[in-house]
Protein backbone atom coordinates (compact mmCIF):
# COMPACT_ATOMS: atom_id res chain seq x y z
CA UNK A 1 0.00 0.00 0.00
CA UNK A 2 1.49 3.36 -0.96
CA UNK A 3 2.00 5.93 1.72
CA UNK A 4 0.08 9.16 1.48
CA UNK A 5 1.30 12.57 2.49
CA UNK A 6 -1.54 13.13 4.93
CA UNK A 7 -0.15 10.43 7.20
CA UNK A 8 3.52 11.29 6.74
CA UNK A 9 4.00 12.32 10.37
CA UNK A 10 2.49 9.10 11.69
CA UNK A 11 4.58 7.02 9.27
CA UNK A 12 7.74 8.87 10.32
CA UNK A 13 7.03 8.12 13.98
CA UNK A 14 6.34 4.44 13.25
CA UNK A 15 9.51 4.15 11.17
CA UNK A 16 11.53 5.77 13.95
CA UNK A 17 10.10 3.41 16.57
CA UNK A 18 10.82 0.41 14.33
CA UNK A 19 14.39 1.59 13.71
CA UNK A 20 15.03 2.09 17.44
CA UNK A 21 13.73 -1.43 18.20
CA UNK A 22 15.95 -2.90 15.49
CA UNK A 23 18.99 -1.04 16.78
CA UNK A 24 18.23 -2.15 20.33
CA UNK A 25 18.49 -5.72 19.13
CA UNK A 26 21.67 -5.00 17.18
CA UNK A 27 23.38 -3.52 20.25
CA UNK A 28 21.81 -6.08 22.60
CA UNK A 29 19.86 -3.48 24.58
CA UNK A 30 16.57 -5.31 24.54
CA UNK A 31 14.98 -3.85 27.65
CA UNK A 32 13.99 -0.25 28.16
CA UNK A 33 16.11 -0.20 31.32
CA UNK A 34 19.26 -1.25 29.47
CA UNK A 35 18.59 1.26 26.68
CA UNK A 36 17.91 4.01 29.22
CA UNK A 37 21.14 3.21 31.00
CA UNK A 38 23.09 3.27 27.71
CA UNK A 39 21.71 6.67 26.71
CA UNK A 40 21.68 8.12 30.23
CA UNK A 41 17.97 8.93 30.31
CA UNK A 42 15.71 7.73 33.15
CA UNK A 43 13.71 4.73 31.95
CA UNK A 44 10.52 6.18 33.39
CA UNK A 45 10.76 9.09 30.95
CA UNK A 46 12.32 7.24 28.02
CA UNK A 47 9.51 4.72 27.54
CA UNK A 48 6.71 7.31 27.08
CA UNK A 49 8.93 9.38 24.81
CA UNK A 50 9.65 6.40 22.58
CA UNK A 51 5.92 5.77 22.28
CA UNK A 52 5.47 9.37 21.10
CA UNK A 53 8.79 10.32 19.46
CA UNK A 54 7.57 13.79 18.53
CA UNK A 55 7.85 14.63 22.24
CA UNK A 56 11.56 13.77 22.37
CA UNK A 57 13.75 16.66 23.41
CA UNK A 58 16.67 17.45 21.13
CA UNK A 59 19.15 16.46 23.84
CA UNK A 60 17.45 13.08 24.30
CA UNK A 61 17.27 12.52 20.54
CA UNK A 62 20.97 13.31 20.30
CA UNK A 63 21.75 10.73 23.00
CA UNK A 64 19.71 8.08 21.20
CA UNK A 65 21.45 8.83 17.91
CA UNK A 66 24.91 8.68 19.50
CA UNK A 67 24.16 5.38 21.21
CA UNK A 68 22.22 3.54 18.49
CA UNK A 69 23.36 5.13 15.20
CA UNK A 70 19.98 4.91 13.42
CA UNK A 71 19.52 5.58 9.72
CA UNK A 72 19.86 9.36 9.19
CA UNK A 73 16.96 9.41 6.72
CA UNK A 74 14.59 8.07 9.37
CA UNK A 75 15.68 10.66 11.90
CA UNK A 76 15.34 13.48 9.36
CA UNK A 77 11.86 12.24 8.41
CA UNK A 78 10.91 12.36 12.08
CA UNK A 79 12.06 15.97 12.17
CA UNK A 80 9.73 16.83 9.29
CA UNK A 81 11.83 16.53 6.16
CA UNK A 82 9.94 15.37 3.07
CA UNK A 83 10.98 12.45 0.88
CA UNK A 84 12.05 14.91 -1.82
CA UNK A 85 14.35 16.74 0.62
CA UNK A 86 15.76 13.43 1.87
CA UNK A 87 16.56 12.34 -1.69
CA UNK A 88 18.33 15.64 -2.33
CA UNK A 89 20.25 15.24 0.93
CA UNK A 90 21.37 11.73 -0.01
CA UNK A 91 22.49 12.86 -3.48
CA UNK A 92 24.56 15.72 -2.05
CA UNK A 93 26.40 13.57 0.52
Amino acid sequence: MPRIRQNAERYAQEDFQREIRQRQGYYNLMSIRSLAQAVDIPHSTLNPKLKEPDKLAVADLRKLIQALHPDPAIVLALLGYTQKELTQFQKSS
